[in-house]
């Protein structure tokens, strides 16, 4: 019997895109700025913050989901550069789909469907969840305090697949429960929708920590 023919099939990827705004130190003051004048605008915040039954968020602003949609230049520019961001990472993730299409049919579209900007308060906090009606989700950091490390501000990002045992060598794939990334200005993650995560609490010590979210899908151009 022939036993050469192997085939190992590496199924459902899983990819985080890890980006950097070299733009950021210049774009930072007017995003923050512009955040300010948005809450006076908006005091009370997105109406999620005022349900009492809500206990997904703690000690945070967030404004309403459609920040993509506001008349700012610099939010503008930094909603195409998250857009090329998250087309990057969806080719890599679905290049066997890709190449199976034609050079005409390699067009492609990133949807913004939600966007928001949280600024977290002194002990702020975002507990585990995930995302749903769209494909990729991200975050952008835009400021964050001297002291941010793993434990105080980072963004978590739960193992989506179940185990009973990670005890022997050919488990060490999961060995990692949670997976930690520390908040940096000027950072940007991107991860797919469906993937639980969560923030550290915050400890506000120097700065608040303000961050941009969204949910994105990507298309093919007709």
């Amino acid at each position: 019997m022939n036993s050469d023919k192997k085939n190992i099939h590496n199924l459902w990827p899983l990819s985080i895109g890890d980006f950097y705004n070299y733009e950021h130190p210049i774009i930072k003051d007017d995003l923050l700025e512009f955040f300010k004048s948005y809450e006076k605008k908006l005091p009370e915040g997105n109406s999620q913050l005022r349900d009492e039954d809500h206990v997904g968020n703690y000690n945070l602003y967030q404004s309403n989901y459609d920040l993509h949609n506001e008349s700012n230049d610099i939010l503008k520019k930094l909603f195409h550069y998250i857009a090329k961001c998250v087309l990057d990472v969806s080719k890599i993730t679905n290049s066997k789909s890709i190449n199976k299409l034609s050079e005409d049919q390699k067009k492609f579209k990133v949807n913004v469907k939600e966007s928001w900007f949280i600024r977290y308060k002194e002990g702020g906090i975002v507990y585990p969840h995930h995302h749903d009606g769209c494909s990729w989700s991200c975050v952008y950091y835009v400021q964050v305090g001297q002291n941010t490390s793993k434990k105080n501000g980072s963004t978590y990002f739960i193992r989506p697949y179940n185990s009973t045992s990670k005890n022997d060598f050919g488990s060490k794939y999961l060995e990692e429960d949670t997976h930690i990334f520390t908040a940096k200005e000027g950072r940007l993650l991107i991860w797919p929708s469906f993937l639980y995560h969560g923030s550290q609490p915050y400890a506000g010590e120097e700065k608040e920590r303000v961050i941009i979210s969204a949910n994105l899908t990507v298309d093919l151009r007709d």
